[in-house]
């Protein structure tokens, strides 16, 4: 009685209540549990693929083109979006968990009649991302039809929340069963993770606006008017260009940086790795629950702009100080718990930027033109991968700390320079 009374005097209550508000609609669950159902059977696979790539081969150029196969149809993102603006979205993302779900049986099915050659993990792999470029964009637009504009926020702090959440458990279960299920038996199990998912989304009654045919010059069509109202917004334009900007300067420095940093000058090892990973991801949980629980902020372009700069940019700058100046002077254990503290600002930064990117997108867009919203953004999220390997050329040219250090303060001087839009600082 006295917790009770405890909660009910300082509000706790209807603050986690409006934190899980989304959750009291029914189709905004059923596409939540749908959407994470399928990133858990999603990493799990990656875990389960790159290993027996790995098992089959023993050749590490390989697995990293196993890693990124799929990655190569990012550019259809945009088309996809088209796509997702004219047909039912509930259709579009079933179907794409079956296809899923489909492919992942034909896995377990040539591994059991010992018929599978590497070739053909490959090929399913590049059929598999085809449909998966679809995934992001048919995702959150249906996530935003199902809740009232009020709620924007919230549902997609919500979902980055299940996200993260799937990010750190499912490569996890997956590593745990590949030995006992077997590699066959794996693949059997991730499929009807898939299939579960699809039914969810089966079970989802919003009904989206539809706009023109899905002939191919119709979607070339839709391709340029979605840009032309990118343009003609110039808040739309600006959240897009500061995430392509994070995705250069401030995303590789939580991939290809980190084990460089762990290895070579945190001395830690892989151990050091997966602390310095899991501090981001606990910061990333954390940044999603904060946002869930403010609900639609005011000035959300200004907001973003401090996000990046403050969560990504800035804590790249302060890593790099640190292992910099402090490893001589301060004993390992105490080095790494610095280093792991400034990772979970990363991880809070990172988190509440790509909340307020999608918010920001699907909330300034007319609702038909939501699916190619979600198409530029994961477009976007590609830059990322030419600038790893750039950061990998500054690394061997000035080491990783300084590599660290010239990116964040360059992309804090880049992001600062978009708050010059009055349409972002207004949004």
């Amino acid at each position: 009685m006295q917790l009770a009374r405890l909660v009910k005097s300082t509000g706790l209550g209807e603050r986690a209540g409006e934190t899980f508000g989304s959750f009291r609609t029914r189709d905004f669950s059923l596409v939540w549990v749908s959407a994470n159902i399928a990133m858990a059977g999603r990493q799990m696979e990656v875990i389960a693929v790159l290993w027996l790539v790995l098992e089959l081969t023993g050749d590490p150029l390989l697995v990293g083109l196993a890693g990124g196969s799929a990655l190569g149809l990012a550019f259809l993102s945009v088309f996809a979006g088209a796509v997702v603006d004219r047909l039912p979205r509930r259709l579009l993302m079933a179907g794409g968990q079956f296809i899923a779900a489909a492919l992942a049986f034909v896995l377990m099915a040539l591994l059991l009649t010992d018929g599978l050659k590497v070739w053909m993990i490959f090929v399913i792999i590049i059929g598999g991302g085809a449909f998966r470029t679809i995934e992001l964009p048919v995702t959150n637009a249906l996530l935003i039809d199902t809740v009232p504009r009020e709620r924007l926020t919230n549902a997609v702090a919500m979902l980055g929340l299940g996200q993260n959440l799937t990010q750190f458990v499912g490569p996890i279960v997956g590593g745990f069963l590949y030995t006992p299920l077997t590699p066959a038996g794996l693949f059997g199990f991730i499929g009807v993770f898939y299939v579960i998912g699809g039914v969810m989304a089966l079970m989802v009654r919003t009904r989206n606006i539809t706009v023109g045919g899905t002939t191919p010059r119709q979607v070339i069509i839709g391709v340029a008017a979605g840009l032309r109202h990118v343009w003609q917004r110039k808040e739309l334009f600006m959240a897009l260009l500061i995430a392509a900007m994070y995705n250069v300067t401030g995303f590789p420095f939580t991939t290809a940086l980190m084990p460089i940093f762990a290895h070579d000058t945190l001395m830690g090892g892989v151990e050091a790795l997966g602390l310095l990973n899991g501090a981001m991801g606990a910061g990333a949980v954390l940044g999603a629950l904060v946002v869930a629980g403010l609900g639609n902020v005011r000035r959300q372009g200004w907001w973003l702009v401090w996000a990046v700069n403050g969560g990504w940019h800035g804590s790249m700058i302060l890593f790099a100080v640190a292992v910099m100046t402090l490893p001589g002077l301060l004993p390992y254990g105490v080095v790494l718990a610095i280093a792991m503290a400034i990772k979970v600002l990363t991880g809070i930064g990172r988190s509440v930027s790509l909340v307020l990117v999608m918010t920001l997108l699907m909330g300034n867009s007319d609702p038909e033109y939501r699916g190619r919203m979600g198409g530029m953004r994961v477009l976007a999220i590609q830059a990322h991968f030419p600038a790893s390997a750039l950061n990998g050329w500054m690394v061997t040219q000035i080491g990783a700390p300084l590599t660290a250090l010239s990116l964040g303060i360059a992309g804090s001087v880049a992001v600062f320079l978009c708050l010059l839009s009055r349409r972002l600082r207004e949004a």
